[in-house]
């Protein structure tokens, strides 16, 4: 199986974070107003150009909001990981191929992958500095490691990753520990609802 892990909110304990590079960037730009954790839950698609948007930040400001927002990332300590999230990707290696897919900038979470020791576990990481959206994302990591859609997951903490996943024809996971509230999650139908990282392993 091939399976596409987002990262903040699935992997990293991260919202605090992101809420708070995300106003530094928007403080700095004067555009719009401040993010709160609110906004990363309500968000229809869970990006920095559409909390850009989201925040009333101009559209032709939008590019230098998340540019900003990317060399933030660069500079954040590793986030904290979910508890027992590690040896659950640890075990699901062994046997299956994991890639992430993140909105977030890919050097930036592959060196944070590195240094929580998951950088071996991980086939690839495919950021949204690539400036694809996500299901074109996992078709790409479809033809990096040669899975077609009836193997391939897409697990994520937003309605986003879900509707992205359907919009890639993969089947879907959502888990309720991240971003946005199990509720949203469910009202999208993902093919699997996870509520703690060990509900990962009933998946294969």
């Amino acid at each position: 199986m091939l399976l596409n892990f987002d990262y903040d909110g699935v992997i990293a304990d991260s919202l605090t974070a992101l809420v708070a590079i995300a106003a530094q960037a928007q403080g700095e730009l004067g555009l719009g107003r401040s993010p709160t954790a609110a906004d990363f839950a309500q968000l229809e698609n869970l990006t920095f150009p559409d909390l850009a948007q989201h925040l009333g930040i101009p559209v032709s400001a939008i590019d230098t909001y998340v540019q900003r927002v990317f060399q933030l990332q660069h500079a954040l300590p590793p986030q904290p990981l979910f508890a027992g999230i590690v040896p659950i990707l640890h075990h699901l290696a062994q046997d299956h191929t994991l890639v992430v897919i993140t909105s977030s900038q890919g050097t930036a979470v592959t060196a944070a992958l590195a240094h929580q020791r998951l950088g071996t576990v991980m086939t690839a990481v495919l950021g949204g500095n690539l400036g694809l959206t996500k299901a074109d994302r996992i078709v790409q990591a479809q033809m990096l490691t040669g899975f077609d859609s009836q193997d391939t997951y897409m697990i994520g903490d937003a309605v986003s990753d879900v509707r992205q996943g359907k919009a890639a024809g993969v089947k879907t996971a959502a888990v309720t520990w991240g971003f946005q509230s199990r509720q949203r999650l469910i009202a999208e139908q993902p093919d699997w609802i996870c509520d703690r990282p060990q509900d990962l392993l009933a998946l294969l």
